[in-house]
């Protein structure tokens, strides 16, 4: 079953005060280059696998902050003020400059780095968190466009992948990968391999 996108709108329908989900899309159309809703799709379906994952292994980990991990992952790929080693540094560096002012909860920080930083790593990385490695696999079954699924339904994937079209997505990897072989080559290797 779909998980939802987290809303701020209350059942009575007035809003509350800003959340790590309505901070991550503000971050989310301020950052990303891109028309089109390629990437943002891309995102949110790396929200939903992961929820699904997380679902049905029993792991806890905060919606919003799923969320908000989900639609920042790449945002070092564009970011022109974050600093770091490669992109998964300068993407972490990113959510938490973004973030810092807000609530996150009680996930350690060594997880949601984690989730930042290990998400492209195609092989299992030995002592990562439960929920890192959820969305480890999360990228993977979006990669692969649902052939991977650690055992998630056939159904539930393909639903979400029509829920989320994936519209402009390819141009945007062409991009990502120019970005990348043009600034950082050796991340093809060490942020995806090791």
């Amino acid at each position: 079953m779909e998980q939802p996108i987290p809303t701020t709108e209350s059942t009575a329908g007035v809003f509350e005060a800003e959340t790590l989900s309505t901070r991550a899309d503000e971050v989310f159309a301020r950052t990303s280059p891109y028309s089109g809703d390629g990437f943002r799709n891309h995102c949110k379906r790396l929200f939903t696998f992961t929820s699904m994952l997380l679902a049905r292994e029993g792991t806890e980990l905060d919606r919003d902050l799923a969320y908000a991990i989900a639609m920042c992952h790449d945002l070092g790929l564009v970011s022109e003020q974050d600093q770091g080693y490669c992109y998964l540094d300068r993407s972490r560096a990113l959510f938490h400059r973004e973030m810092a002012d807000l609530q996150l909860g009680d996930t350690p920080r060594e997880i949601i780095d984690e989730c930042l930083l290990y998400n492209h790593r195609l092989l299992p990385v030995p002592n990562l968190s439960p929920q890192a490695d959820a969305f480890r696999r999360a990228v993977q079954i979006e990669h692969t466009r649902g052939l991977l699924r650690f055992g998630l339904d056939r159904d539930a994937v393909a639903r979400t992948f029509e829920q989320h079209p994936r519209d402009n997505f390819d141009r945007v990897l062409l991009d990502f990968t120019w970005r990348v072989a043009r600034r950082e080559p050796w991340t093809l290797v060490k942020g995806i391999f090791f």
